[in-house]
């Protein structure tokens, strides 16, 4: 087990990217009419832990564990939609983080990019903590349209919880360090987060694309809810990448193994 980092005010802002499974999907999630429709490709799952002077701050929850257990109790009929390459015991958030000898109550404020299941599975595990949401991303979670009824599942963020709804771009601390970044498209509520790292500034722009070259070329991936609010998401994500010099990241990159540090043992900072 790698040994615990501590927080606290002398210790640097540090990024930790989680790899926590792999889903086998067809090239059309990515762009519905690229040449490779038909073949498939391995996607990652991600969460992410930042430390902060004033403590550890999740970025999304990851899977919830019935999906290796019980696939068809835990999404219906739409576990048929969804091919699970690789799910191990570890792959849940406490697993990732006991790696870095932490558990959930370590952990006082996590940031929900958006409800989908993969980002929202492990909720249930910070009903103790400040839990960032944008209050649309709430509301359309709990009553989604239609076309994207199967990938939030209720039972993941019903409940008590110490929501903290936002309307717009929030800085979490008060300090410019961690800026959560209002990027609807993907879904009405989707937030993308903005971490000003000592090093380089980095943006973890979520579901806002599954591909960064992908966003560059303005083609749209396979689920949506407003194509004009994802390219406006997609042109204020780029003013900000060059006017801070930032580092985006997405969450469901195929390439990540050859493009992101990956936690327990490395990370950005």
């Amino acid at each position: 087990m790698t040994a615990r980092p501590a927080a606290g005010a002398d210790a640097r802002m540090r990024l930790y990217a989680f790899h926590c499974g792999t889903e086998r999907s067809d090239w059309a999630v990515f762009d519905p009419f690229d040449a490779r429709v038909g073949e498939k490709i391995l996607s990652p799952y991600f969460l992410y832990l930042v430390r902060h002077p004033q403590g550890w701050v999740l970025v999304d929850t990851g899977l919830n564990p019935a999906l290796r257990s019980d696939p068809r109790a835990y999404l219906g009929d739409a576990a048929d939609s969804f091919s699970v390459e690789r799910l191990d015991e570890s792959d849940d958030v406490v697993g990732k983080l006991s790696m870095l000898g932490l558990a959930p109550g370590d952990v006082q404020h996590v940031v929900q990019t958006h409800l989908h299941f993969d980002h929202a599975g492990g909720l249930g595990n910070f009903r103790h903590a400040r839990i960032y949401v944008q209050a649309r991303e709430l509301a359309f979670a709990h009553w989604p349209a239609v076309y994207q009824r199967d990938i939030y599942v209720r039972s993941d963020f019903d409940g008590a919880f110490r929501w903290k709804e936002l309307d717009g771009d929030y800085d979490l601390f008060g300090d410019g360090r961690i800026v959560l970044l209002a990027t609807p498209g993907h879904t009405p509520g989707h937030q993308s987060v903005l971490l000003r790292l000592d090093g380089r500034p980095v943006i973890l722009i979520a579901d806002a694309h599954y591909l960064v070259e992908k966003m560059r070329q303005r083609l749209l991936p396979s689920v949506v809810w407003s194509p004009d609010a994802m390219v406006a998401s997609w042109q204020r994500l780029e003013e900000l990448e060059e006017r801070e010099g930032a580092l985006l990241l997405s969450t469901h990159d195929p390439e990540f193994a050859s493009r992101m540090r990956l936690a327990p043992d490395d990370w950005y900072e």
